[in-house]
């Protein structure tokens, strides 16, 4: 498949994300079908691709009102690791619940494995799903580019940050200092500077857009 380089401001639009859905919809194997629609679901949580392959079937849950996914969180050091849980929700009545939830109900009933995403292995041109073993990250990357070649999971993190912006120079004119700790706590971020990362490019993006209105 051809990389296609694309610059940190064509984060996808929730235009682009229904479009995305819609092509999944077309895919004519149901497990490849709903395997592509709920990556997407799930990237919606500004999660990181490793932490998406990383699911377990029991990692996910729901109580009356919410669909609760948890996710293991890994903080690298020079010589040490630590290894966090972090829970992320959708209101059962969003798209994304009932699309993740489907996807769910599938395994358990289909595939029979503890992984939310199993691997597997192409024998005579047919993909075959092997229960026992997790899918590599980078075929989360390709579950993404299939979808939208100018798309790849980190922009849905990006695209996550974006909305916490947006919302806070909705309600208070421009970001504040609130608005890093809102991003570092959605994202899981261990650093504040890399929070304020975001919001900088989300800046330098508006800016390039106004200059390319003026020109």
């Amino acid at each position: 498949m051809t990389n296609v380089k694309v610059s940190r401001k064509d984060v996808p639009n929730d235009q682009e994300i229904l479009q995305e859905i819609a092509r999944a919809n077309q895919i004519k194997n149901p497990y490849f079908r709903l395997r592509a629609r709920s990556t997407i679901a799930l990237l919606e949580t500004g999660k990181r691709r490793s932490e998406l392959a990383a699911l377990k079937v029991s990692d996910l849950t729901t109580d009356e009102d919410y669909l609760y996914i948890q996710f293991t969180v890994r903080k690298k050091r020079k010589k040490s690791e630590r290894v966090l849980q972090r829970i992320k929700k959708f209101s059962l009545s969003s798209p994304y619940a009932q699309i993740i939830l489907g996807y769910i109900d599938y395994l358990k009933n289909e595939v029979k494995t503890e992984f939310v995403y199993p691997s597997g292995h192409n024998v005579f041109d047919n993909y075959v799903i092997d229960p026992s073993q997790p899918l590599k990250p980078q075929e989360i990357w390709r579950i993404v580019k299939k979808l939208n070649p100018k798309d790849w999971p980190h922009l849905h993190r990006e695209r996550r940050a974006v909305k916490v912006i947006r919302r806070d120079e909705k309600r208070f004119g421009a970001a504040r200092l609130e608005t890093v700790y809102k991003i570092r706590s959605v994202l899981d971020l261990e650093r504040e500077q890399t929070a304020y990362n975001y919001i900088r490019r989300h800046e330098t993006q508006r800016v390039e857009e106004e200059d390319e209105i003026l020109e």
